[in-house]
């Protein structure tokens, strides 16, 4: 069990609450795992320990295709790295980068410099850890990937190691601060059982970022997909969501445009929803101190 918080080794003891979450991922419902929320640093912890190697074998993303509204998200995360000078010459890693439509999209955009790696992925593909020996990198992405391991410090450390000198890193992942772990049917992508293994604070990420010597240049409230435009942003997703079985796998489904369009509450949110955010996820961006001459 992780009865331990990686953070602040707070020890979970009989005072501390479990709340119970289910697995949203079409090929494990009925399942359901422990959370508790450190009263140290307010880190979430899932407490039940799984073999992620099935989870990960059914995972849903794997079903994404780069169509056009993935392509406006991915302009939009691109733009984060923009921001600190990226160009498209620059070698940026993309680690833990799923089927990497992110890397599709900056290719289709005239970035040369984009290398996808995912452990998870076949190695004699994405997989392959020949792929980090392109570094060091300029940028680096990191998301929505720090959640779903034991050790973060060990993931950074190795980030590290690939991030050039002056380089930029950008880590994305749910706000711990900003989810209710009362309200399960809300709050059930950010939380994500059994696959977020630990979800962290901003001080909790500002505080690993600056154990490697990494300095906090900017700093983000919401998801690159959560956008102003009709239907595009978060909330708007979560009403659809539940007009359809409530899985995550209903993101990857063909979209049912008849029941969306039928719904008050899903026209309400896609007007509305960007400025009705939760703001329940999060991104640093960090810039690694160049090595005084």
């Amino acid at each position: 069990m992780r009865d331990t918080c990686n953070v602040c080794n707070h020890r979970l003891d009989p005072d501390d609450a479990l709340v119970s979450f289910p697995c949203h991922v079409r090929a494990f419902l009925g399942q359901s795992f422990r959370l508790w929320r450190c009263p140290g640093c307010r880190t979430i912890h899932c407490l039940d320990v799984v073999d992620l190697d099935l989870y990960y074998s059914k995972y849903p993303f794997a079903a994404a295709k780069l169509d056009l509204l993935w392509r406006i998200f991915y302009i939009n995360l691109a733009r984060r790295f923009k921001r600190v000078g990226l160009q498209k010459s620059s070698k940026l890693l993309d680690y833990g980068c799923a089927n990497a439509l992110f890397g599709q999209a900056l290719r289709q955009r005239g970035y040369t410099g984009y290398f996808g790696y995912d452990p998870y992925r076949p190695k004699d593909g994405l997989g392959d850890p020949a792929i980090l020996d392109n570094g060091p990198f300029d940028y680096i992405l990191l998301q929505d990937v720090i959640e779903h391991v034991e050790d973060p410090r060990a993931l950074l450390k190795e980030m590290d190691v690939h991030l050039a000198a002056g380089g930029h890193i950008l880590v994305g992942t749910p706000n711990a601060d900003r989810i209710d772990l009362a309200r399960p049917d809300t709050f059930k992508n950010e939380v994500h059982a059994p696959y977020h293994l630990h979800i962290y604070t901003r001080e909790a990420l500002e505080r690993f970022g600056r154990e490697f010597g990494w300095t906090p240049v900017a700093f983000y409230d919401r998801s690159y997909h959560d956008r102003p435009w009709f239907g595009m942003n978060t909330r708007a997703a979560k009403v659809y969501q539940g007009l359809t079985d409530g899985t995550f796998d209903a993101f990857f489904d063909p979209f049912h445009t008849g029941r969306a369009l039928c719904s008050p509450r899903f026209w309400f949110y896609a007007i509305f929803g960007y400025w009705l955010s939760y703001r329940s996820d999060m991104s640093i961006m960090f810039r690694k101190t160049e090595p005084r001459p």
